[in-house]
C-alpha cells in the first residue's frame, strides 16, 4: 500500500471535516449547495462512524458564521460601489437606499435572525445589511443564535434518521420552498399596506 494511501485512510475524518467546512463556507457565499442538506449528510456520517459529533459540529458552525460574515464583508467592503455603478442608479436611487436602511433599522435584528432559516433570503439578507452598514458585531451575534438552533437540530436529524436522508432532504427542501412563498407573501402584503397607507396620508386634508 503506497504512502498516500496510507495517508488518506488515516487522515480521512479530518478530510471529511475540512470538506464539510468548505461546501458550507462556499454555500454561504451564495453558491447554489444547499445548506440544510449538508448539515443533514453531516449528521449521517457520524451516523456511520465516518467522523464524531462534537467536531463535526464545530467545523459546520464555524463554516456556517463564516460563510455568512464573508459575504456581509462583500456587502461592507463593494456593496455601496455596486449600487452607485451608472447603470444600477436608476434602480438603487438615493430614495430607495434609504427605505432599505429604515427598514433595516427598524427590522434588522429580526431579518438577520430569520434569514439563517430561508435559504434564498440568507444571501440577500447579509449582502444587505453589510452594504447599508449594521454592525458586524451584531450581525454576528444574531446569526450565532440563529445557528445555534438551526446547525445541531440538523445534524441531529441527520444522525437519527440517516436511513431516510432522501425523505429528509426532500421535506426541508418543500419547506424552504415555503418559507420562501410566506416571504414573498409577506413583503407583498407589507408593501400594499405601506401604499395603501401613503395614500392615504396624501389624501388626508
Amino acid at each position: 500500500m503506497s504512502d498516500i494511501v496510507v495517508f488518506l485512510i488515516n487522515y480521512s475524518e479530518h478530510f471529511i471535516y475540512a470538506g464539510l467546512f468548505m461546501i458550507l463556507f462556499f454555500s454561504g457565499l451564495g453558491l447554489p449547495i444547499p445548506e440544510e442538506i449538508t448539515l443533514l449528510t453531516g449528521g449521517f456520517l457520524v451516523n456511520l462512524g465516518l467522523t464524531r459529533f462534537y467536531p463535526t459540529l464545530a467545523a459546520v458552525f464555524v463554516g456556517v458564521l463564516t460563510g455568512d460574515m464573508a459575504l456581509y464583508s462583500i456587502g461592507r467592503k463593494w456593496g455601496h460601489g455596486i449600487i452607485a455603478h451608472r447603470h444600477l442608479r436608476k434602480i438603487f436611487s438615493e430614495k430607495r437606499l434609504e427605505r432599505v436602511k429604515q427598514f433595516f433599522r427598524d427590522h434588522g435584528s429580526k431579518t438577520i435572525f430569520i434569514a439563517r432559516f430561508v435559504s434564498g433570503f440568507r444571501v440577500a439578507a447579509f449582502l444587505a445589511a453589510g452594504t447599508i452598514g449594521m454592525k458586524p458585531n451584531r450581525v454576528l451575534f444574531l446569526d450565532f443564535l440563529a445557528a445555534l438552533i438551526a446547525v445541531p437540530l440538523l445534524l441531529c436529524l441527520g444522525y437519527y434518521f440517516g436511513a431516510n436522508i432522501g425523505w429528509l432532504a426532500d421535506l426541508f427542501t418543500r419547506l424552504d420552498f415555503l418559507l420562501k412563498m410566506g416571504a414573498v407573501l409577506g413583503g407583498v402584503a407589507a408593501l400594499g399596506y405601506y401604499l395603501l397607507k401613503r395614500k392615504k396620508s396624501s389624501a388626508a386634508p
